[in-house]
Order: C-alpha cells, then sequence, then structure tokens
C-alpha cells in the first residue's frame, strides 16, 4: 500500500465547482486542502507565479494567495462550438493566510467533508 505524502489531507470537491485567480481567470477546482489545491483551468500557468484565488467553500467566504507548483496539460473538453479545448491541471500551495484565512478554510474543510457541498463561485 502506498502511504500519503501530502503534509495535509486532500477533500474532493463535486464535478463543476468553480472559483477564479485573479478575479478573470476561471478554474475547475478538483481538490483541496488547508495546504494547497489542485485545480484545471484553459490556459497554462507558469510554476513559481502568484494568483488571488477567490471561492465560497461549504458557504464560506475564501480569497487568498496561490502559488503555482506545477502546471501541464491535462486533457481536452468540449468547447461551445463542439470542437475541442486542451486543459492544463495545475497544483497550488496558499501563500502567507492569515489565521482568520486559515480559519475559515478549515471551517469550509469541515463543513465541505461532513456535507458534501461543494466549492463554489462567489456572488
Amino acid at each position: 500500500m502506498d502511504k500519503e505524502k501530502r503534509r495535509a489531507p486532500r477533500t474532493s470537491v463535486v464535478k463543476g465547482t468553480r472559483g477564479q485567480l485573479k478575479s478573470t481567470i476561471p478554474v475547475e477546482i478538483l481538490n483541496l486542502s488547508e495546504i494547497g489545491l489542485l485545480f484545471e483551468v484553459a490556459s497554462t500557468l507558469r510554476p513559481g507565479s502568484t494568483y488571488d484565488l477567490n471561492a465560497t467553500v461549504a458557504g464560506v467566504p475564501f480569497s487568498g494567495l496561490v502559488r503555482v507548483t506545477r502546471c501541464r496539460a491535462g486533457g481536452f473538453a468540449a468547447d461551445a462550438e463542439g470542437g475541442r479545448l486542451l486543459i492544463y491541471r495545475a497544483g497550488g500551495e496558499f501563500v502567507g493566510l492569515s489565521e482568520q484565512q486559515m480559519s475559515g478554510l478549515r471551517l469550509a474543510l469541515s463543513k465541505r467533508s461532513a456535507s458534501g457541498v461543494s466549492l463554489k463561485r462567489p456572488s
């Protein structure tokens, strides 16, 4: 059996859960932990770059800085015209979260785990 190497367990989210980087780049969040997240995006992101992430997790608004740790082609998705769009899969780690941000993230993760509520784009 493989041992989990992550510093914090990841919580999977329901397919179609979304957030935004820089308030203009939509992302689909695949999983998340207190330390980072895995997401899909329509354009490549440079590892080492940082972006503001905004999302609502289990009804708890969250915004925080994310450093991209990796980004590579992850597959294809259908576009509006029935063609195929290359999708990138990126991993990121949260950077410099305040205690208030961490508390909110922990609360949201505990609600997400308990209720199955997904991440949603903030309104």
